[in-house]
């Protein structure tokens, strides 16, 4: 994985921070499952966790399998999916009730960056050098 910006890096964490937590699903709290992809700052290095039973559990592990010690988790979400997508100039990530919101999401945040990156939602990745770097579901993502 490649990064070409910290600097859209950093717009991109500070642009999804505050929803990053609150981005997907609507199940019980009972029976809800905690996901979360964190980053490292510059090093192309990240690390995942699916299916915890919280929050801090879900960006703990992340943070741990990214690594490296500037790692950070940048998404955070429950009963849904998470997708990492970028292109020669940034990285992005959001999330969703399913793997499709959630990369049209991620795939809308790159275009900022990537003013192409949306076609790559339509079967054009080629046209905007974005694409999916890894997706991330809850078992009980819809």
């Amino acid at each position: 994985m490649s990064f070409m910006g910290k600097a859209g890096l950093a717009v991109a964490a500070l642009g999804l921070a505050a929803g990053s937590v609150f981005g997907a699903g609507s199940a019980s709290a009972a029976g809800d499952q905690w996901a979360s992809i964190a980053v490292s700052d510059g090093q192309a290095i990240y690390g995942t966790s699916v299916n915890q039973a919280d929050v801090e559990s879900a960006e703990s592990a992340a943070v741990a399998d990214c690594y490296l010690a500037d790692c950070q988790a940048v998404l955070t979400w429950a009963n849904g999916c998470g997708v990492l997508v970028e292109s020669n100039k940034a990285l992005a990530w959001a999330s969703g009730a399913t793997r499709a919101e959630a990369e049209r999401k991620a795939f809308d945040q790159l275009s900022t960056w990537t003013p192409t990156a949306v076609l790559a939602n339509t079967g054009s990745a080629n046209l905007s050098g974005a694409h999916v770097v890894d997706a991330i579901c809850t078992v009980n993502a819809r």
